[in-house]
């Protein structure tokens, strides 16, 4: 069985039911493409992945600069999440 690895991106707050929960409801179609994008070019074909909240008391801070910028999301309140893959 292959290694875990962990890895921890500073990413938009409001995509933590998505992330966590796989629940999208509310989001946008463009929105949704920006989530998959990132999965995609960060986990690739990765079979699985897990997600917490790096810092359950971290408040949520606006940021310029981001890890999902990359993959066309804008400046906005974001949270760190660490990833399981």
């Amino acid at each position: 069985m292959p290694e875990l690895r962990e890895a921890t991106y500073t990413l938009p707050a409001h995509w933590a039911s998505i992330l966590i929960n796989h629940d999208y409801t509310g989001t946008s179609d463009e929105e949704e493409q920006e989530i998959d994008n990132f999965i995609d070019g960060e986990f690739g074909d990765s079979l699985f992945c897990t997600v917490t909240i790096a810092d359950w008391d971290e408040e949520p801070s606006f940021r310029k600069y981001h890890d999902a910028q990359p993959y066309g999301v804008l400046a906005c309140d974001c949270i760190n999440y660490t990833f399981l893959f």
